[in-house]
């Protein structure tokens, strides 16, 4: 995908855009390779998984739970992202507030 984005500088400039997927569309995807959650799927379509459920963007779910593939690569992407995530909160923390009033 590329932009074409006009300024008032003399010099036109041309930008590239990547989209990249991210770790929401990342997960179904790696289980979908996995063997042990293709099992589990059709073990949900016959319901013969009990706590487990298929949501609607097709993530497989145990009581609420995303069950994620043992692919190592996104699986230290979820670990890295969580706490360096800009308004990540542990319960019973307050960095999301110590956050929100730095930005703000």
């Amino acid at each position: 995908m590329e932009l074409n984005i006009i300024t008032s500088m003399a010099k036109p400039m041309l930008y590239t855009l990547e989209a990249q997927p991210t770790l929401i569309e990342e997960i179904p995807v790696a289980q979908a390779m996995d063997p042990q959650l293709k099992h589990i799927r059709e073990k949900i379509l016959v319901e013969k998984a009990p706590g487990f459920v298929i949501h609607e963007d097709g993530t497989i779910c145990f009581h609420n739970w995303v069950s994620v593939p043992v692919v190592e690569a996104l699986k230290k992407k979820i670990l890295d992202e969580g706490p360096s995530t800009l308004h990540s909160v542990h319960p019973g923390g307050n960095k999301l507030y110590k956050d929100l009033k730095r930005t703000i």
